[in-house]
C-alpha cells in the first residue's frame, strides 16, 4: 500500500511539475511576444546632422554624439517609445539631397527657411530656437561696431546663408564696397578667417562665436547689432508621410517648450534662453 501511495505521490509531483514549466513556458512566451510586438511597433527615423557645428550638434569628449539639435530629438525618443532617431553625420547639403532619395528622413542642423529648398521640402511649424547673429571680429578691433564700419572691408561670407543675403543687400543698397570672400565651407572657416585676418568681420551666430572663443581659442569675439535673429526648425521631405511626422514633432516640441525643458536645454547648450525671439 505505501508503495502504491509513493507512485501515485510521485506522478503527482511530475504533473505539478510539468505544469509549472509549461506555465513558464507560457509566460516566457508571452514576454517574448511583448518584446517582438514593441520592436515591431518602433518606427526608425535617420537623421541628417553635421556633428560639427557646436553647441547644436556635435561629438563630445567620450565620442557621442550631443548638442541643442540633438537633444531636442533624444527627449522626445524618450518621451515615445514607439520613435527611434538614428543619427548619421553629413553636410547640411547632402542631408537635404538625402531627403529627396529618402535616405534621410529628417535634418536637424539649425535649419533656417530657405526658398528653394522649400520647393522639396518642409519645416516643421514649431520654433526650436532663434539663431541671432552678429559679426564675428577680432578681439583687438574696435573699429567694427556697426554694419557702416564694413565699408571698404573684407566680409567672410557662406553662399547661401541668409546672413549673406541681407549683407548683400545692404551693401547695394548703401553703396559701401564691401569685399566678400565668398566660402562653401561653413561657419568654422569664416571665423578661421578672422581670426587668422584674411576677412575683417563675418556674420556668425553670437552662440557659435562665444563658443569658438571659449573651446577652442579662437582670437574673435562678437561685435555690432543683432543683424537678424532667425527661426530654426527641423526639415523633412515633402509628402504626406513626412507631414505627418512633422506635425508629431510639432506637438512633443511644443509640450518641451510648456514644460520649460527646451529653455533649459538652450540655458545648458547655449548659455541663455534662445527659445524665444532675440532683440
Amino acid at each position: 500500500m505505501n508503495r502504491i501511495i509513493k507512485r501515485i505521490g510521485a506522478v503527482l509531483a511530475l504533473g505539478i511539475l510539468a505544469a509549472g514549466m509549461f506555465g513558464c513556458g507560457l509566460s516566457q512566451q508571452k514576454t517574448d511576444d511583448k518584446a517582438k510586438s514593441a520592436n515591431t511597433a518602433k518606427k526608425t527615423y535617420v537623421v541628417a546632422t553635421r556633428g560639427t557645428y557646436r553647441p547644436y550638434t556635435y561629438q563630445d569628449e567620450k565620442g557621442n554624439l550631443t548638442g541643442y539639435d540633438v537633444e531636442i530629438l533624444k527627449e522626445i525618443e524618450k518621451r515615445n517609445p514607439d520613435l527611434h532617431f538614428e543619427f548619421k553625420l553629413m553636410s547640411v547639403s547632402a542631408g537635404f539631397l538625402g531627403l529627396e532619395s529618402k535616405q534621410v528622413d529628417i535634418v536637424a542642423n539649425q535649419i533656417t527657411y530657405n526658398p528653394q529648398r522649400a520647393e522639396k521640402s518642409i519645416w516643421t511649424k514649431e520654433v526650436n530656437n532663434y539663431t541671432a547673429s552678429r559679426l564675428a571680429v577680432r578681439k583687438d578691433r574696435d573699429d567694427i561696431n556697426s554694419l557702416e564700419d564694413l565699408r571698404g572691408k573684407t566680409v567672410a561670407v557662406v553662399s547661401t546663408s541668409e546672413l549673406t543675403r541681407a549683407l548683400k543687400e545692404f551693401d547695394e543698397k548703401n553703396d559701401a564696397h564691401i569685399n566678400f570672400i565668398v566660402t562653401d565651407k561653413g561657419t568654422s572657416e569664416l571665423m578661421n578667417m578672422v581670426a587668422t585676418g584674411r576677412a575683417d568681420a563675418a556674420p556668425v551666430g553670437e552662440v557659435t562665436i562665444n563658443d569658438a572663443a571659449k573651446t577652442l581659442g579662437l582670437d574673435i569675439k562678437a561685435a555690432g547689432p543683432l543683424i537678424l535673429s532667425v527661426p530654426t526648425h527641423f526639415a523633412l521631405r515633402k509628402d504626406d508621410e513626412s507631414q505627418k511626422l512633422a506635425d508629431r514633432l510639432d506637438v512633443e516640441v511644443k509640450k518641451l517648450r510648456e514644460d520649460g525643458t527646451l529653455k533649459k536645454l538652450s540655458e545648458k547648450f547655449m548659455g541663455k534662453d534662445y527659445t524665444v525671439e532675440q532683440k
